[in-house]
């Protein structure tokens, strides 16, 4: 168990100190284990808050460690850069491996953005397809360089998970559950999903109870070899060990991303990218959660 635990306000400028010029983010803290190695670093400074909703925003971080924010499933930008363009499709999911690959999906097929010839001031792009969705609600996750597409097949009446195949470009299905897949990651055929408040874990054809929320649904779970697992709630993110969590990050409605062993965290609502380095140092603690504190408190 962590004998001692070190809170740190995020402020947006210092950490030490609060000055007249500086924003503050409130209800948001990093919980730390005493002599950990994690650190922080502001990737993008944020700005005057703004009226985005994270319901309109995919975010990943791409292979030069830059942020890719698609809005409303239209717009493609990045932040740090401030180019833009356009797509000529609804994305509904984007996927970018730390190898760099990154994947788009409309909801049919899944492929790579190419630039369309039109001389508009914004660029267009259009989606080059790969392979086609193997199910008509499927939804893509991204693992550890492994992508998965999971949904509901109406004729077999279960939720089923497909590995995408790089050498034979198509989706093969890998896993039959009886029950609904919210968020999944993994690597290979090993996968960890969740269903609401629980965490499982499908290994060598057989799921276990890893993990269960006190209070809040798991919205996404990010996994590689080096960091583990972690998990994202409306209301912050925690990295999982030995049935075990902790939760370190606790802010309103992040948009999370594992890379390596860093996790990079946008807030929306002042465009701010905060980078999360070295988490995977938290799985050299032995910790239990007695209680997770609710951000909604007034402390």
């Amino acid at each position: 168990m962590i004998k001692h635990l070190v809170f740190f306000l995020i402020f947006f400028g210092s950490l030490s100190s609060v000055y007249a010029e500086n924003y503050f983010l409130p209800k948001t803290f990093l919980i730390l284990p005493e002599g950990s190695n994690v650190k922080i670093r502001w990737i993008l400074p944020p700005e005057q808050r703004s009226s985005i909703s994270t319901d309109k925003i995919h975010f990943v971080i791409d292979y030069k460690n830059e942020p890719l924010v698609i809005y409303e499933n239209k717009l493609l930008f990045n932040p740090l850069k401030g180019y833009i363009v356009k797509l000529t499709q609804t994305i509904k999911d984007v996927i970018c491996l730390d190898s760099g690959v990154l994947l788009f999906s409309d909801g049919i097929n899944m492929g790579y953005l190419e630039m369309g010839k039109d001389s508009d001031v914004i660029p267009n792009v259009k989606l080059k397809v790969i392979t086609k969705l193997p199910l008509a609600d499927s939804k893509l996750f991204k693992g550890d360089n492994t992508v998965y597409a999971a949904g509901f097949n109406k004729k077999t009446k279960k939720y089923e998970v497909y590995l995408f195949n790089r050498q034979k470009s198509l989706f093969q299905k890998i896993a039959s559950l009886d029950e609904p897949v919210n968020a999944m990651s993994g690597k290979q055929e090993h996968i960890f999903f969740s269903n609401e408040r629980l965490i499982k874990e499908y290994k060598n054809g057989r799921i276990s109870l890893i993990y269960e929320h006190p209070r809040q649904k798991i919205e996404e779970l990010f996994y590689n070899e080096k960091t583990g697992l972690i998990y994202k709630t409306s209301n912050g993110a925690g990295i999982i060990k030995d049935k075990a969590a902790l939760e370190f990050l606790q802010t309103e409605n992040p948009l999370v991303f594992l890379k390596g062993t860093s996790l990079y965290v946008f807030f929306s609502s002042v465009s701010g990218l905060l980078e999360i380095m070295n988490v995977d140092d938290l799985r050299n603690f032995a910790f239990k959660v007695q209680k997770i504190i609710d951000i909604q408190q007034t402390f």
